[in-house]
């Protein structure tokens, strides 16, 4: 609609700019063949002996001469008027003003051999002065002057009517223009009700209809935005199924390990005193799963809050990985894995302490859990003037590259079975994740299967809040 009416405005425009040129075109034309038209009678006057003392003779033997002034002024439909050199009107083809003086500023300009100068008058009339030279001698001599008067009304009269026209035409773009926004008007109606009806639909429930995409632009844009977070809503309860699904299924997996184990003692009625102790501490490794996986689903709640907060302070980096390294260098130790720490330079950051800790500390005690015996695990610290830099690389058995992406959903495991071996809950690269995003930071994985991982976090030293 708005390209429709713009065209409109560059159309008249454009008519209205082609009528202006060709209006002073006309003009020029007109003043070119006037001033061609008096310099040819001024050359005619000049052969006929033409004296600036005697110009009296026009009108005497010389009446040849006062034809051709007279057919020159029918000719170009205006008056002329003939001055000597003393600002004495000699001819007037109106006879008004014959043996008057007409001295004005352009008659003395152009008595002094000044340019060709025309003016208008009242826009209707176009007046050119011409100097009647006598360009035989070494100098120029100026004898006299003409004076041509010429109407410009055909020139009018040309103008009117292309603006009469272009008038027209404007009223007939208006007419269109109206109908045209009716007519999309109209439509827009139409699709707005449309529209209304199919929401209607999907706030009864039915979600997967969706939005048909307009014709227009903007609605076009507006049932594409909506089916977009239409989408993101299906993602999300999807998610959130599939969520619920996983936390049911890993909170039953232990219950259901140890109601096996507590059967098992009950069926049998004189249990050593051995197996006994191993059921309970089954019970207990199972019990202590359990509460690993609810300590790290509300983790995940708190983070999931858009409220949650992070108690930013500056935190000396260095220090922090070495608390954590030494608190995981006991679990690494029973399967002869080397821990090692390199830090670059001090690195003092905004951050959450407690929250980046736990962070870390799910990276480095996966890479010791996922690792191999004797294997190795090495934690960097660098940083720019902007960024500090985490890396934590061990030599376990890698991740297959279709699956790196999907390391960081919730519950998703690798290798199922050694997670539980290793008592894994799915949640600890989610959490890390997160926390790292609360940080305004970023994490990335390289891997390959069979030489480790290595896993790479970025955070700002100064917090965005």
């Amino acid at each position: 609609m708005l390209t429709f009416f713009l065209i409109n405005i560059f159309l008249i425009v454009g008519i209205s700019s082609q009528i202006n040129y060709y209006e002073k075109k006309a003009i020029d034309q007109r003043v070119r063949y006037t001033q061609k038209q008096c310099a040819v009678l001024s050359n005619q006057i000049v052969n006929n002996g033409f004296r600036n003392y005697n110009m009296s003779s026009l009108s005497g033997e010389s009446g040849a001469s006062i034809f051709e002034v007279e057919q020159l002024a029918n000719n170009l439909e205006g008056r002329i008027l003939l001055i000597d050199s003393r600002f004495k009107i000699l001819a007037d083809t109106y006879n008004r003003n014959c043996g008057k003086y007409l001295v004005t500023k352009e008659t003395i300009h152009a008595m002094n051999g000044e340019e060709v100068s025309y003016r208008y008058i009242e826009g209707q009339y176009l007046q050119i002065i011409l100097p009647i030279e006598d360009k035989s001698s070494e100098k120029p001599d100026i004898r006299g002057l003409i004076i041509a008067v010429v109407s410009l009304h055909n020139c009018n009269e040309m103008s009117e009517y292309l603006y009469d026209q272009r008038d027209n035409l404007l009223g007939i773009f208006i007419i269109i223009t109206i109908i045209f926004s009716v007519l999309v008007a109209l439509l827009i109606r139409n699709s707005f009700r449309r529209m209304q009806n199919e929401l209607d639909i999907i706030a009864a429930g039915h979600q997967e209809e969706g939005l048909v995409e307009e014709n227009f632009r903007e609605f076009y844009n507006l049932s594409s935005t909506f089916n977009k977070i239409i989408n993101r809503y299906k993602e999300l309860e999807n998610t959130r199924q599939e969520f619920v699904s996983n936390v049911s299924h890993e909170l039953k997996t232990p219950i259901t390990s140890m109601k096996i184990l507590a059967d098992s003692l009950l069926m049998q009625p004189d249990v050593p005193v051995e197996l006994y102790e191993e059921f309970m501490n089954d019970i207990v490794h199972e019990i202590d799963r359990e509460n690993q996986i609810i300590t790290d689903l509300l983790t995940l709640v708190k983070m999931d809050k858009t409220q949650a907060n992070l108690n930013i302070s500056s935190v000396k980096i260095n220090d922090l990985l070495e608390v954590l390294l030494k608190r995981i260098s006991p679990i690494a130790e029973k399967r002869g894995i080397k821990i090692r720490l390199e830090t670059m330079r001090e690195v003092i950051a905004e951050v959450d302490e407690v929250k980046l800790s736990l962070a870390c500390n799910n990276l480095i005690e996966n890479a010791v859990k996922y690792n191999d015996d004797n294997g190795s695990v090495d934690v960097s610290l660098n940083a720019d003037h902007k960024f500090f830099y985490i890396r934590v690389k061990d030599t376990g058995c890698g991740i297959p590259e279709d699956c790196q992406e999907q390391i960081f959903e919730r519950f998703y495991r690798v290798d199922k079975a050694r997670s539980r071996e290793t008592g894994g809950t799915g949640l600890g690269l989610a959490i890390t994740r997160n926390v790292i995003l609360m940080h305004k930071g970023s994490i990335r994985v390289h891997s390959k299967e069979g030489e480790g991982s290595t896993f790479i976090i970025r955070i700002p030293l100064n917090y965005i809040g």
